[in-house]
């Protein structure tokens, strides 16, 4: 059973922000996950000092060259990191990357541990640009 829309619990967006409003900009359930598998992504291992092994570091991958071996490997870096980071929230149906020209896409399918809904959150990496997260 879940809460009405409006007394569902809201928390910090991620990335911190304010809303058109003025006020610090809040997430539902929802925004939550796929905002936590979007820092998981795209957060470098070492990079959290008090947490050191999260994430996957798929920034890093701009620099190498996009074919079916890095989409391979990707798979496996993300699919690894969602089992020990997000274990307790959602589990993970599928990872689909695939590698095409110069686009990188990830596509995470999973199922919200509370709710039992299944959801897929997309994203995608293009070397040197702004706006790849999805």
């Amino acid at each position: 059973m879940s809460l009405p829309a409006d007394r569902a619990p809201r928390v910090l967006a991620f990335p911190f922000g304010l809303a058109a409003d003025g006020r610090v900009a809040t997430a539902d359930a929802e925004q939550v996950i796929r905002q936590r598998i979007e820092q998981l992504l795209f957060t470098d291992p070492g990079e959290r000092v008090m947490l050191p092994e999260f994430g996957c570091g798929l920034n890093q991958l701009v620099f190498q060259g996009n074919n079916p071996l890095l989409a391979a490997a990707a798979e496996f870096r993300i699919a690894k990191a969602l089992q020990n980071f997000l274990n307790g929230q959602v589990m993970v149906n599928a990872v689909d990357v695939q590698a095409d020209g110069e686009l990188l896409r990830i596509e995470v399918t999973y199922t919200k541990a509370r709710e039992l809904e299944q959801a897929t959150a997309v994203y995608q990496l293009l070397p040197f640009r702004g706006g790849n997260r999805g």
